[in-house]
């Protein structure tokens, strides 16, 4: 009956530390239960940045793979590893529907002949952009209300000299010119600002612009010239087809 008391002790310690394990178990996996949710988001963050990396990479490659863009040297543009060069020549557009059917037949008769004597291919590429008018229109409003303001002087000026009865007719002329003349350029001015507003309103204002493409391959030329040796040659040549294009078309409008 001695061995009672310490029987009950050793039930009472292996109780305790049993309550003790599973308190420990319990927290941990409360803790463990927490901590998921904040490692899921974290990977998947994680995974969405990389997947939007690897979107963004193929797409920046191929952009470069499809200009296949070096470097823009001596006014060329160098492609394909410098086994392509480019210069470009910009030229002005002509309003062919208001010519008269001798200037449309002297210009298609001078394109035709620039055609002609072309020894190598080019391309036409024109451009297309949208024009912001609004900076210009309030420049130009700035303008007409200067004239604006000096006319409203000039006119006290001269209503000053016509009550003042100093001036005879003939010294008063000089100055109702003036007036006349600032008067019309005002409302001329008012007039454009109308016109240009009321036509950019509904609808988007282009401006085209006109190149000529000029390519040039070094295949020809010698293996053992350097990488200067092949850019000096290549622009020499592109230099010389881009002066004869000007002056070809140069002769072509002025045949008109």
């Amino acid at each position: 009956m001695g061995s009672d008391p310490t029987v009950q002790m050793l039930i009472i310690l292996l109780g305790c530390i049993v309550f003790i394990l599973v308190v420990l178990l319990v927290v941990y996996f409360v803790m463990k239960v927490k901590s998921r949710p904040k490692q899921n988001k974290l990977e998947e963050q994680e995974e969405i940045k990389e997947n939007k990396e690897q979107s963004l990479s193929p797409g920046k490659q191929s952009i470069f793979n499809f200009m296949e863009f070096e470097s823009v040297e001596d006014n060329m543009i160098i492609q394909k590893t410098n086994r392509k060069y480019l210069m470009i020549v910009e030229c002005q557009g002509i309003n062919y529907d208001l010519m008269s059917g001798v200037e449309k037949n002297s210009v298609e008769l001078g394109f035709v002949q620039f055609l002609n004597t072309l020894r190598y291919p080019i391309q036409l590429y024109v451009q297309t952009r949208t024009i912001n008018l609004e900076g210009s229109i309030n420049e130009y409003k700035k303008r007409v209300d200067k004239i604006g303001s000096k006319l409203f002087i000039m006119q006290q000026q001269y209503n000053q000299m016509v009550e003042s009865n100093q001036y005879t007719q003939e010294q008063l002329n000089p100055y109702i010119y003036e007036i006349t003349k600032q008067n019309n350029l005002y409302e001329y001015g008012r007039d454009i600002i109308y016109d240009t507003e009321k036509m950019s309103l509904n609808k988007d204002i282009l401006t085209k612009k006109y190149y000529i493409i000029v390519p040039y391959y070094p295949v020809d030329l010698r293996s053992e010239l350097d990488k200067e040796e092949v850019k000096s040659m290549a622009f020499s040549e592109l230099y010389t087809r881009a002066q004869s294009i000007i002056r070809s078309i140069s002769a072509c409008r002025s045949n008109r």
